[in-house]
């Protein structure tokens, strides 16, 4: 009976180490994961406040956006020139607007002799 109970301490033993040692593995591999674990919270605590400057960027451009549709409003309203609208050109207009600008009428030329 000696033999059995010192085959049966040993095998105890051997189990206790073999139990020990699979407890030190799972230590390591828990403090591995919490590492992990620490390390992705800082990452998302990084992304966390860029996506909030960015937000904030966002936030004043759309302010920038919105004063300056606001001032455009007016500017809008109104119709646009071009230089090919005729709607507000008259035809008719009197040959004394020519002489502000330098030009001669038919009857100037008539009377001028030619300065050549």
């Amino acid at each position: 009976m000696s033999k059995d109970i010192d085959h049966v301490m040993k095998e105890v033993v051997k189990n206790s180490k073999e139990i020990h040692n699979i407890d030190k593995n799972i230590s390591k591999d828990i403090n591995d994961l919490n590492k992990q674990i620490k390390t992705i919270e800082n990452k998302i605590s990084r992304i966390d406040e860029t996506l909030e400057k960015i937000l904030d960027i966002l936030n004043s451009i759309t302010v920038f956006i919105e004063e300056n549709d606001e001032n455009d409003t007016d500017i809008d309203d109104e119709e646009d020139w071009t230089p090919y609208d005729e709607r507000n050109f008259s035809y008719d207009q009197n040959n004394d607007d020519d002489d502000d600008y330098g030009y001669l009428n038919d009857e100037d030329w008539s009377s001028h002799e030619d300065e050549s």
